[in-house]
C-alpha cells in the first residue's frame, strides 16, 4: 500500500468515526426529545439498554441500580441475553469484581479483556462468554445512582472513545430522565 493510499485509508476512517460520532450524537438527542415526559421508569431504561446497543455496537446491554447506601447493586436490568440464559445464569449480580470497581469509583471504565482483569470475579455457569466492556456510572445530583454496562461489540473490536462519550451522554440523559427522589 502507498503512502497516499493509506493516507486516504485513515482520512476516511477519521470521516466515518465523525460520522459515528454526529450520529451518536444526533440519535441522544432524539432519544432526550422522546424520554422527556415519559413518566415510566422500567420503560425509560429499557429505551436507554436498547439506544446504548445500537449506538456502541454491543451486543449486551445493562443497567445495575445501586441500593440507598451505594455498596451493591440492588437492582440489574439486561438487554441481549434471552430469557433461557437468564434463568440458566441465575440471580441477578451483586457488585463485585469489575461491576465493583464503578461502584467504588465512579468513573468510565473500559476493558480490552475483562475475562483477564485483575478484579474479575468470574461469570456464573451458563453466562455468555463476553470479552470486551464499557462500564459508565449514572450519577445524579453528583451521586452513583447506578451504572450501565455494555459488553462484546458486534463487529469483534474494542470500545471507542466515541462508544464511551455516547455511554457517558446516556447515562447522564439517565439521571436526567429518571431523577430519583432519593439519589
Amino acid at each position: 500500500m502507498t503512502a497516499s493510499s493509506r493516507s486516504a485509508l485513515m482520512l476516511a476512517r477519521n470521516r466515518m468515526r465523525d460520522v459515528t460520532e454526529h450520529d451518536a450524537l444526533r440519535r441522544l438527542s432524539e432519544l432526550a426529545r422522546e424520554l422527556k415526559a415519559e413518566h415510566d421508569v422500567e420503560f425509560v431504561l429499557t429505551r436507554l439498554l436498547e439506544e446504548a446497543r445500537v449506538v456502541t455496537g454491543a451486543r449486551y446491554a445493562a443497567i445495575g441500580v445501586l441500593s440507598k447506601d451505594r455498596t451493591r447493586l440492588e437492582r440489574f436490568l439486561t438487554l441481549g441475553v434471552d430469557e433461557a440464559t437468564q434463568q440458566a445464569i441465575g440471580g441477578p449480580p451483586r457488585g463485585r469484581g469489575v461491576l465493583g470497581l464503578l461502584i467504588e469509583d465512579p468513573r468510565p471504565l473500559r476493558l480490552s479483556d475483562v475475562r483477564g482483569h485483575p478484579h474479575r470475579y468470574g461469570f456464573p455457569a451458563g453466562h455468555p462468554r463476553m470479552r470486551t466492556f464499557l462500564g459508565v456510572p449514572i450519577l445524579y445530583q453528583g451521586q452513583a445512582w447506578g451504572n450501565l454496562y455494555l459488553t462484546d461489540k458486534e463487529d469483534g473490536g474494542d470500545f471507542t472513545d466515541v462508544d464511551e462519550r455516547a455511554a457517558v451522554g446516556l447515562a447522564e440523559l439517565a439521571a436526567s430522565v429518571i431523577a430519583p427522589d432519593d439519589p
